[in-house]
């Protein structure tokens, strides 16, 4: 687990190596910032920034930055955005489409200075960069925290609010140094997965196993491997099919066995929650497991819901992140 002090020291060598580059490879006013694409040379502070990352876009706001002109409103600018980020669904901002299907023409007529992109928007990369610079904000990285460091320090960078970033990432590290020092003592924690009718169990390794990292608390069960490549999405086989059928098999079996570690905590993600597509019956559904029930984590009261559109819709957003780690330090010192 990281303390506050690593994570902070960590990101600092980050950005030492940052501003380096900078200046070895560009003029003293220019800021070099590599990402998931390459790297790309800015001259000046953007003015007039396309967002489609929710990450980024939240690391923005809680920076102050007001160069935001374009965000991913959705068609008929009917995209549900995080409460924390609603002031984006404003008609002041240009929709300039989705997080997976940019609209070319809108962006080509708002003539941004910076696009900024991330996970669902990076395929789009090579189609954005002849309308303005883009950086690409995707990431491989399993460690949370030390990411969101590092964004919030390279957007600062690029906006020039070097200063705010420094502050923010200090009070982040500090509050996630907080919370590993009381995941640390709170035993084991088992993370579930709802999606549809569904509740699946996350370990180590598996696409939200992060959240253990991220909180500081000791795994119930092990770690697994996944292929870099590999998402829910690239392997779910079509509904009603011998595979979806053996692949639900398979999770069940899984989830029995996790339950049987009886962890002391018990998280929950729930995408329901998460899309609004449906509506949310999670808490129903544990109930109604009797394996659930028969841990002393659900006797006990001991089940956190993390927000689920901050995993899983946002990510690495500093605000976001940094609300999420105070709901689930405070939960876990009244348990």
């Amino acid at each position: 687990m990281l303390s506050s002090y690593t994570l902070l020291t960590k990101t600092l060598v980050v950005g030492l190596l940052g501003a380096t580059l900078a200046t070895g490879s560009a003029s003293a006013k220019d800021v070099v910032v590599p990402h998931a694409k390459g790297e790309i040379v800015l001259h000046a502070a953007p003015t007039k920034a396309a967002v489609f990352d929710l990450a980024s876009l939240d690391i923005l706001r809680a920076l102050g930055v007001e160069a935001v002109a374009g965000v991913p409103q959705g068609a008929e600018g009917k995209s549900k955005f995080p409460a924390h980020l609603a002031q984006y669904a404003d008609a002041k901002y240009r929709n300039v489409g989705t997080v997976f299907d940019p609209d070319i023409p809108a962006l080509t007529e708002l003539r941004p200075d910076l696009i900024v992109i991330g996970g669902r928007s990076s395929k789009a990369y090579d189609a954005l960069t002849g309308i303005a610079p883009t950086i690409d904000m995707s990431s491989s990285s399993t460690d949370l925290a030390a990411l969101t460091i590092a964004n919030t320090r390279t957007l600062g960078r690029i906006f020039h609010v070097e200063r705010r970033a420094d502050r923010r990432t200090a009070a982040f590290a500090a509050l996630v140094g907080r919370l590993h020092a009381q995941a640390g003592k709170a035993g084991t924690g088992l993370l579930l997965f709802g999606a549809g009718e569904s509740v699946t169990v996350q370990a180590p390794g598996d696409r939200f196993g992060h959240a253990y990292d991220f909180i500081g608390i000791r795994s119930a069960i092990p770690a697994v491997k996944r292929s870099p490549s590999a998402s829910a999405r690239d392997v779910r086989p079509a509904m009603g099919s011998p595979e979806a059928s053996a692949l639900r098999d398979t999770q069940q079996k899984a989830l029995a066995t996790a339950l049987a570690t009886n962890p002391t905590w018990i998280f929950v993600i729930d995408r329901n929650a998460a899309t609004g597509g449906e509506p949310s019956t999670i808490t129903e559904k544990l109930a109604a497991n009797a394996a659930v029930a028969a841990t002393s984590a659900w006797k006990a009261g001991r089940v956190i819901y993390l927000d689920p559109k901050t995993w899983y819709i946002v990510g690495a957003g500093i605000n976001a992140l940094s609300r999420s780690a105070e709901e689930t330090l405070r939960a876990l010192q009244a348990g």
